[in-house]
């Protein structure tokens, strides 16, 4: 049977839910609330200006917090505007100055939330989360400029992911598709194929994730075909990247001197433009995280593509594309097939040549070159490691015919021995000459698949012969396995793979109606663990995403399995018994700690201190708060926040400008169309773990 695929309108504010949010950021945050707000309230910026439909003074003092705006009444007028068919009154807000110069510039250089995650051993990577006014010039950015985005990014010979057309289709979440189990789950939107839910702007060509081409044909036919392959990225690419260096690739550098600032209207002017105002006017580097970030670099790269492949053709011993060697490029990792070492330092020499051009290097020092039979350690690990969890992870059903009976008797059993997994695991690491981090995302993946498989055979088990026993301690070891493999070297994407397959069970436990006494058994195993998780990685100053998502997990798992306070304020840094100085906590640990301790009695002294801690965060930035896209997060989240007491909002809203505690109550206060308390980026009041987890799969790019 095909599956139905439904066409959506057009929304250019949709970018919001896919292309302005690192993919690690905790399972609370989202954009869902403020994309709502947005679209409800036709709320855009639109050059110098925001536009809003007009509503009531406290909708118009809201948006002036959330964009970070003045309170300053010569700044806004009221005009109609055709909104559809219909015609609307509309607030409109005036960023710039006037032609009398009454009116100073609004601040356009804004901050994004800076926050940093393991990266490799020893290493941080800072994303960003852009300032909500940042995020909206996004959107216009995109809809003004979509398709020429589009024409920018389908020029190169070597890249493997690029956007290729506007995504206009989604397949309902239907019972057909909740029965679709795979390993390679789908993370974007990809040319020839269209998914359960539209999680991306654009669709893309030719790989949704880098681990895919590894599985490809186009990897297995080069393997054939050439006799060497070199892998190598760039350095610190995103970090490296000059703003203005779009105009270079797209105009030429001579050409880009004499236009910029002249025309402001054109694309890679306003795209330079964009990604200088978010990021406070700095144009060495650009944010990392969000997709936007990753169009910005493709149109570079892409550039230097064709320009690497131009030098090879026109050198004085021509190098030719899919004959002498084959280029891929994934963002900005390089794959590269030869035959001869001649060839391999002429392509290698015209790369590091191109991308000096434009301020990049080679990180020649971790290249790694492979021979023929070419297969990666990392493509030997994961072929042993599918192996071995196909081989150990079963639930065996046999059927037997039963005399005068309709239906056959169908038997099954489990065993899984969680030490003979991790001492199997280990010595294929050590063998392959690979590190837990490469393998930990795609070994938990086949975990996922394997306990959705194997508690669906339960399932089939008739009803007389099912063992709650069998199936809890097969459990138990499974749990025992995950838990070692990723104690090891915890990352964001294993956090939530780990989450997903510890959700797959508890679900299950508590719609299966399971002997109480064995569903302790699971849970408390789930405690023990994450209890010891986060004593060993407590949040830092570095690194705070990483657990978070095991407290969200953890308060899914009941009353009674509760951290101790002492457990809590230890791994938030808090505990006045520990050595270590107090850590400072931010945005995400703040709001992740309250969303936690909901409103227990248990937790009323830490609850305090984190929003003592969420006040002073304010305090200190008090010169800076408008442009400051951690301090209005916070602020917008404390405010909706059902576990703290008006005084706390009232306060922290007093520190944004807001004087009158009547104005403040009414802020705080604001409701949906449906009478519903306003959410802002977490969702405090229905969120669902599932749902929230679900979501992640279509997002990952690594």
């Amino acid at each position: 049977m095909s599956k139905r695929k439904i066409g959506i309108p057009y929304k250019k504010e949709r970018c919001l839910l896919s292309d302005v949010l690192p993919y690690e950021v905790p399972v609370t945050f989202s954009n869902r609330d403020f994309y709502d707000f947005v679209l409800r309230n036709r709320l855009e910026v639109n050059g110098n200006k925001v536009l809003w439909i007009k509503g009531s003074s406290v909708l118009e003092n809201i948006i002036i917090l959330l964009l970070g705006l003045n309170f300053e009444p010569g700044r806004i007028t009221t005009h109609k505007k055709f909104i559809g068919e219909k015609s609307e009154d509309v607030t409109e807000y005036k960023l710039s100055m006037d032609r009398k110069g009454k009116l100073s510039d609004v601040a356009g250089f804004l901050s994004p939330f800076s926050y940093k995650i393991s990266h490799k051993e020893n290493e941080f990577r800072e994303l960003c989360v852009p300032h909500p006014r940042s995020q909206l010039k996004v959107v216009d950015f995109y809809d003004r400029f979509k398709e020429t985005i589009l024409s920018f990014t389908k020029n190169s010979p070597f890249s493997i992911r690029a956007p290729v057309r506007i995504a206009k289709f989604y397949f309902p979440n239907d019972g057909l598709h909740a029965k679709r189990l795979s390993v390679g789950e789908e993370i974007i939107e990809e040319s020839g194929k269209e998914y359960e839910s539209l999680k991306s702007f654009f669709v893309y060509k030719d790989y949704s994730n880098i681990y895919k081409f590894y599985e490809s044909y186009r990897f297995h036919r080069s393997e054939k075909k050439y006799n060497r392959l070199i892998k190598l990225d760039v350095s610190k690419c995103f970090d490296s990247i000059y703003t203005h260096s779009v105009g270079w690739a797209l105009l030429g550098k001579e050409t880009q001197k004499e236009v910029l600032g002249k025309v402001k209207s054109n694309f890679p002017d306003g795209f330079d433009s964009l990604m200088q105002s978010m990021n406070l006017g700095e144009t060495n580097g650009i944010i990392i995280g969000p997709e936007f970030s990753r169009i910005f670099a493709e149109i570079i790269l892409q550039a230097i593509d064709q320009e690497v492949e131009r030098a090879l053709l026109a050198s004085k011993k021509p190098i030719y594309n899919k004959r002498d060697y084959e280029v891929f490029r994934y963002v900005d990792d390089y794959f590269v097939f030869y035959n001869n070492q001649e060839d391999k330092d002429a392509i290698l020499e015209q790369l590091q040549h191109v991308l000096k051009k434009f301020k990049l290097h080679l990180n020649s020092a971790k290249a790694v070159d492979y021979e023929k039979p070419i297969i990666t350690e990392i493509t030997m690990a994961k072929d042993q490691i599918a192996r071995l969890l196909n081989e150990k992870i079963q639930f065996k059903l046999e059927k037997e015919v039963v005399e005068g009976e309709d239906e056959d008797l169908v038997k099954g059993a489990i065993y899984v021995n969680s030490n003979r997994l991790i001492t199997d695991f280990k010595s294929i690491i050590k063998s392959c000459d690979v590190s837990y981090k490469d393998l930990l995302n795609y070994t938990l993946a086949i975990v996922e698949r394997k306990s959705k498989l194997l508690l669906k055979n339960y399932l089939q088990v008739s009803q007389g012969e099912r063992s709650e026993e069998n199936l809890t301690k097969a459990i138990i070891e499974i749990l025992d396995f995950v838990f070692f493999i990723y104690s090891v070297s915890p990352r964001v994407n294993t956090t939530i793979r780990i989450c997903r397959v510890l959700r797959i069970y508890t679900h299950f436990l508590r719609s299966a109606k399971f002997n109480s006494g064995l569903v302790h058994t699971v849970y408390k195993q789930i405690f023990d663990n994450t209890s010891f998780i986060l004593e060993k990685n407590r949040a830092g100053s570095h690194t705070q995403v990483e657990t978070l998502y095991l407290l969200v997990t953890l308060s899914e798992l009941g009353r009674n399995y509760w951290l101790e306070a002492e457990v809590l304020s230890r791994y938030l840094g808090l505990s006045h018994s520990s050595s270590l100085p107090p850590r400072e906590l931010n945005y995400f640990s703040i709001v992740v700690s309250l969303f936690y301790m909901k409103d227990k009695v248990r937790y009323d002294e830490i609850r305090n201190v984190i929003t003592d801690i969420a006040i002073s965060r304010l305090k200190k930035r008090s010169k800076t708060l408008k442009k400051d896209a951690e301090s209005i997060m916070l602020l917008f989240d404390l405010i909706s926040c059902p576990y703290i007491n008006d005084t706390i909002k009232i306060d922290a809203l007093s520190i944004f400008g807001v004087s009158s505690s009547s104005d403040a109550i009414d802020i705080i206060n604001f409701q949906t169309p449906e009478g519903k308390p306003q959410q802002w980026f977490t969702n405090w009041l229905d969120f669902d773990l599932g749902k929230a987890l679900d979501a992640k799969r279509s997002q990952e790019v690594y």
